[in-house]
């Protein structure tokens, strides 16, 4: 399953994930330049990681004001 993320722009982005997600989901790769995360995951994973990457602020989010907010969070 292929995850559509945001603000995700440095290895520091990417090792924030990894932290958070890395221990129960070893097998996900994340790529910087599509901003998408790539994992084997079922439905219950699924909104486990999604929920997850909302926390963090790499969800891809449709809202104009997220994204403003998303742009000035690191």
């Amino acid at each position: 399953m292929i995850i559509q993320c945001a603000n995700i722009k440095c290895d520091g982005c990417v090792n924030k994930i990894k932290e958070a997600l890395g221990s129960k989901f070893p097998n996900l790769k994340i790529d910087k330049a599509t901003q998408t995360l790539e994992i084997e995951a079922n439905k219950e994973d699924e909104q486990i990681i999604k929920t997850k990457l909302k926390e963090l602020g790499f969800l891809a989010n449709e809202s104009m004001v997220n994204k403003i907010k998303g742009f000035f969070a690191k």
